[in-house]
């Protein structure tokens, strides 16, 4: 049987704003995310006027977190030369022109944008990866986006299922959606993790993720909004690792281990030194170890046979070892059978 190979997991180091404002943590939490084996690093592309009233208390600070554009190009030759892919947040069309002067990988859609048509229009159009989180739709409006998608005949589009909750309680996790997704939609389905810890994002895998996103930080505490729900480097490492584990296990493979199967398996063995013409007694033969002899199912017809030759104590007992019965006309040699 040819072996069902689980598709290599997608694993993203969510930045977002854990960057604190400055470039170079942001470029030292992407060096950092594909040392622990992130294949993309994903960032928040946001212009805080197109989000926020000036009197929203969260202005000022949201403000500080902006990407401004000069970081893009410098980011995105980071992201290549580390050998990760570089993925946004998509939220207005200025960041993304920008991302698309200086030739980001892909995007994502968060899941209160999920209705934005005239956004969503414009990144079908450019026929990259793009990503949709589901933490803020209804099962409608996730089906019904891929079927905007579908008849736009826009096939590179995924859906990560999420809980907008932050952290999110394991008991509110709700994984088995990834079963439900996989089974109604037809693309990649993912997760979205913003669990604690590093564990529930391999029970999603288990559960067929192909894609996890999961936030980074270098710290747990800063101006970023996602620090105290994200990963530090050594817990991200031990998921990463904990993901590539668990794909390699949930490999479907029924082709047996015949090296295994002889060294454990039983089979008939000679318990004595015999001579040719003997009649086999139950006592002349042993059910052991290895599998080199006759099944111990062909133990009933073994018994009562003569021997076709000399046999010493211990030798596996074989078709060959046994004379032709003399009860079964025309067959000439007979091997005990086992059915």
């Amino acid at each position: 049987m040819t072996p069902l190979a689980q598709p290599r997991v997608k694993i993203i180091a969510e930045i977002g704003s854990n960057h604190d404002g400055k470039l170079d943590t942001a470029r030292d939490l992407v060096s950092v995310a594909a040392d622990c084996g992130a294949d993309v690093c994903k960032f928040q592309s946001f212009l805080v006027d197109d989000l926020l009233a000036h009197d929203d208390t969260r202005y000022e600070r949201l403000k500080k977190l902006e990407m401004p554009q000069n970081w893009y190009p410098v980011l995105i030759e980071h992201c290549r030369r580390e050998g990760v892919a570089f993925l946004s947040t998509a939220t207005n069309h200025t960041t993304l022109d920008w991302m698309e002067k200086y030739g980001a990988w892909g995007y994502k859609v968060a899941s209160c944008n999920l209705t934005h048509r005239p956004l969503i229009d414009r990144l079908t159009t450019l026929n990259k990866p793009l990503m949709v989180s589901t933490g803020m739709a209804s099962l409608e409006e996730i089906l019904a986006l891929a079927r905007y998608f579908d008849g736009r005949g826009f096939a590179a589009y995924s859906f990560l299922h999420c809980v907008s909750k932050y952290p999110t309680p394991p008991a509110e996790l709700r994984l088995r959606n990834i079963v439900v997704l996989k089974e109604i939609l037809n693309c990649p389905v993912g997760f979205s993790d913003h669990s604690s810890g590093p564990h529930l994002a391999v029970a999603a895998v288990a559960l067929g993720a192909t894609i996890v996103e999961k936030h980074i930080s270098l710290t747990k505490t800063g101006l970023g909004m996602d620090h105290q729900v994200a990963l530090l480097p050594e817990d991200f490492r031990t998921m990463c690792r904990a993901i590539r584990d668990a794909e390699a296990a949930l490999r479907a493979d029924f082709t047996p281990d015949w090296e295994m199967i002889k060294a454990m398996r039983r089979s008939l063995h000679f318990t004595r030194d015999m001579r040719l013409g003997e009649t086999i007694d139950a006592a002349d033969v042993k059910v052991v170890r290895p599998e080199d002899g006759l099944p111990p199912a062909a133990l009933e017809t073994v018994i009562g046979r003569r021997l076709d030759r000399d046999v010493k104590a211990d030798a596996p007992v074989t078709a060959e070892a046994i004379a032709p019965d003399p009860t079964v006309p025309g067959r000439g040699r007979s091997e005990p059978s086992c059915e």
